[in-house]
C-alpha cells in the first residue's frame, strides 16, 4: 500500500507554495464563497447487494457544507475548494461516514507567450469504484485518490499552441481484496485553429502504471489525432481516434486502438449531447491491470426558463481488464434531474436515478440500484478582500 500519510504532506505542501505568490498582491482579488447542500434520498441497494441477493434499501439524509477560493493576481489565479459530505442511514446506521475533498490549483502567465499551471486535489471517502469514475459498483470501502498536475504550455502562433503534462494518480482502498494504484504520466499535446469554426489537435502521452502486488507493472505510449469542427451555427461535431502500446513487465506486450465521436446539437431551449468513446482507463482496482473502457452517453440538458432547468443522462459502458480479461463488466444508467433557482441564493433540486451492471467474467457483481433525491443548496453572497 502506497504511504497515505505522504500523499497527504505532499497536498499540504503544495497548498502552501500556491499560496505564496498572493502574500505581496493588493488584498482586494480574493473572493471566498461558502454553500450548503442538504439532500434526502432513497437508495434501494445502500450495500450493493448481488442481483441474487436481497437488496437493503434504505432513505439518507446527507449535509455538505463547503467553501471555494479565488484570487486573480495581474498574471497569475489561485483557485481553491473544500467539501465535507455527512451521511446518515435511517436503518443502516453503520454506514453513516463522513467524506472529504480539497482542491488547489494555480496558474500564471509567465510571458505574452508562456504559461504554467500546477495543482492538487485529494477525495477521501467511502464509497464504491463508481464515486471514482469507474463506472463499477463493487463494495464499500474508504478509499483515497489524489491526483497532482503541473503543465506548461506556449503559444507557437496566432492558431498554435503546445503544451507538456505531467499526472500523478494514486488510488487507495481500505480493502484488502481490491488493488492500490498509481498512475504516472507526461503527455505532449499542440492544437492548431485551421479556420474560424474548426480545431485540430494531436498528442503524444506515455504512462507508467504501478500496483501494490509484485511485478506488475505496465508502461504505455499513446498517440491520438483528432478535429472539433462547427459544422453549423447550432451543432459541433468532434471526431479523434489513436492507438496504444502497452508493455508488460511479466512480458508480452499488446496494441490497443482507441477513439471518440461526439455531436453536439443547440435547439431553441435544450442542448443534446451524444459520445462515444473507447479509452484506456486507470486501473479499477479490481485487478492488476489496465481497463479497456467503452462507453456511448446521451445528455439533453433542458432550459424550460431562466430560473428552472432540467436534464436527462444515460450512458452504457463496458469495461475488460487486460491482457487477461479477468475483469469484465458492463453498466448501464439512467438519470432525470431538474433545479428550480427561485433567488440567488437558493436552489432546489429532484430527480431519480436507475443503475444496473452485469459481469462478463466470473466475478459475482452484477446488481441493481434505484435512487430517488432532492436537495437544496444554501449560496452565500461572495466574500471579497
Amino acid at each position: 500500500m502506497y504511504n497515505r500519510q505522504r500523499s497527504i504532506k505532499t497536498a499540504a505542501a503544495l497548498a502552501a507554495l500556491l499560496m505564496l505568490p498572493g502574500l505581496s498582491e493588493a488584498r482586494d482579488n480574493n473572493t471566498v464563497t461558502p454553500t450548503v447542500t442538504m439532500d434526502a434520498r432513497y437508495d434501494s441497494n445502500v450495500r450493493f447487494r448481488n442481483a441474487n441477493e436481497n437488496s437493503n434499501s434504505d432513505f439518507v439524509a446527507s449535509v455538505s457544507p463547503a467553501v471555494t477560493f479565488t484570487r486573480r493576481g495581474m498574471h497569475y489565479g489561485v483557485r481553491g475548494f473544500y467539501s465535507l459530505t455527512a451521511d446518515y442511514h435511517t436503518d443502516n446506521t453503520d454506514l453513516n461516514t463522513l467524506s472529504h475533498s480539497a482542491g488547489l490549483n494555480f496558474d500564471a502567465e509567465l510571458s505574452r507567450k508562456w504559461r504554467f499551471g500546477i495543482g492538487d486535489r485529494v477525495d477521501y471517502f467511502q464509497d464504491s469504484l463508481r464515486a471514482i469514475g469507474e463506472g463499477i459498483l463493487v463494495t464499500r470501502t474508504d478509499i483515497l485518490s489524489n491526483t497532482a498536475y503541473a503543465s506548461v504550455s506556449r503559444q507557437m502562433s496566432a492558431n498554435t499552441d503546445v503544451s507538456l503534462t505531467a499526472k500523478d494518480r494514486i488510488q487507495e482502498f481500505d480493502d484488502p481484496q481490491l488493488v492500490d494504484s498509481r498512475t504516472d504520466t507526461g503527455t505532449l499535446s499542440a492544437t492548431h485553429r485551421y479556420s474560424q469554426t474548426g480545431t485540430a489537435n494531436a498528442s503524444y502521452s506515455y504512462s507508467v502504471y504501478d500496483f501494490d502486488t509484485s511485478g506488475s507493472q505496465i508502461k504505455s505510449h499513446g498517440i491520438e489525432v483528432g478535429f472539433k469542427e462547427a459544422v453549423s451555427s447550432s451543432m459541433n461535431l468532434e471526431l479523434g481516434g489513436g492507438v496504444e502500446y502497452a508493455n508488460y513487465t511479466a512480458g508480452g506486450n499488446d496494441v490497443f486502438l482507441t477513439g471518440n465521436v461526439s455531436i453536439e446539437k443547440a435547439l431553441k431551449d435544450s442542448l443534446m449531447t451524444l459520445m462515444y468513446e473507447r479509452a484506456m482507463t486507470t486501473p479499477t482496482g479490481l485487478t492488476d491491470e489496465i481497463s479497456i473502457r467503452d462507453s456511448v452517453s446521451f445528455i439533453w440538458d433542458f432550459t424550460v426558463r431562466r430560473d428552472i432547468s432540467a436534464s436527462f443522462f444515460t450512458a452504457l459502458a463496458r469495461n475488460r481488464s487486460e491482457p487477461s480479461g479477468r475483469v469484465g463488466v458492463n453498466s448501464v444508467i439512467a438519470e432525470v434531474s431538474g433545479n428550480w433557482q427561485p433567488n440567488k441564493w437558493l436552489i432546489l433540486g429532484a430527480g431519480l436515478s436507475h443503475y444496473q451492471q452485469w459481469p462478463e467474467d466470473t466475478f459475482d457483481i452484477g446488481l441493481k440500484r434505484n435512487k430517488v433525491f432532492i436537495n437544496a443548496t444554501l449560496i452565500s453572497d461572495a466574500w471579497r478582500f
